[in-house]
């Protein structure tokens, strides 16, 4: 049987695809983060973990300068076991990101964190003020999540119109 070069040099070009042969399958994961999810409250329940309330926020301090931060974390615990779960959605932010809140919850481990800070301030105040700015600007938006006054004679009824 004679071969078409014109047929070879068009499959040579076709590349890896081919027709025939064993079907590839795609690989699995083989478990999913619900599952995974799942198991770990699972294991918590044998544990009898009691829900702590009361816990807003929570900050894991790394060695690099770098602090894992839970908002809206939900803290669950086994004292008898020396287990706690801390669940929620963290953001990984530096230090200095937080430093305004986070004074109070620094030791002595942080100590070098917080001299390095001082002195880049020292070199560069443009920083600090930026700093000032930030901690004005929270203030501000707490200030406009309040209910305002009443004011007399005055209805809601008017501006709707």
């Amino acid at each position: 049987m004679p071969i078409d070069q014109q047929k070879l040099e068009k499959l040579q070009k076709s590349g890896p695809r081919r027709v025939g042969g064993a079907r590839l399958k795609q690989k699995r994961s083989n478990r999913d983060a619900e599952a995974d999810d799942t198991k770990l409250q699972a294991t918590l329940q044998k544990f009898n973990v009691q829900t702590l309330t009361g816990v807003e926020e929570a900050n894991f301090f790394k060695d690099d300068g770098k602090v894992l931060h839970f908002n809206r974390v939900g803290v669950q615990a086994a004292a008898n076991y020396n287990t706690y779960a801390f669940t929620g959605y963290a953001q990984e932010k530096n230090i200095t990101d937080l430093i305004p809140g986070i004074l109070p919850q620094l030791g002595a481990e942080n100590l070098q964190f917080l001299q390095q800070i001082a002195e880049s301030l020292q070199k560069n105040p443009d920083a600090l003020n930026a700093l000032k700015n930030q901690n004005q600007e929270g203030a501000e938006a707490e200030d406009d999540s309040e209910i305002p006054e009443l004011v007399e004679g005055e209805t809601f009824d008017k501006n709707i119109d």
